[in-house]
């Protein structure tokens, strides 16, 4: 049978579908946590916490696929850099 260009249509359209879906959803969900502002004074923390968390772990032997290819020391040193810079800002 012959290919054609409608074999592989429905799956390149569902594909392309689902994309646009996760970016709408995932900017309507950024769009309010900044609107509501409920993080507020807590982003900082929150990202130096997940910079540590990955460093232990890859210390540990998991590899987080967001922090794949960072070095364990250098995401350590940073995440406690960010932490303890903003905790001397506030303070």
């Amino acid at each position: 049978m012959r290919k054609t260009i409608f074999d592989g249509l429905g799956e390149a359209i569902a594909r392309q579908r689902l994309k646009l879906l996760v970016g709408v959803l995932s900017s309507q969900l950024r769009r309010t946590l900044v609107t509501f502002g409920i993080l507020d004074g807590f982003k900082t923390y929150i990202i130096a916490a997940a910079m540590v968390l990955a460093a232990v772990s890859q210390l540990v032997g998991v590899d987080l696929p967001s922090f794949e290819g960072q070095s364990a020391g250098q995401l350590l040193m940073e995440g406690l850099a960010i932490l303890f810079l903003r905790k001397g800002i506030k303070g």
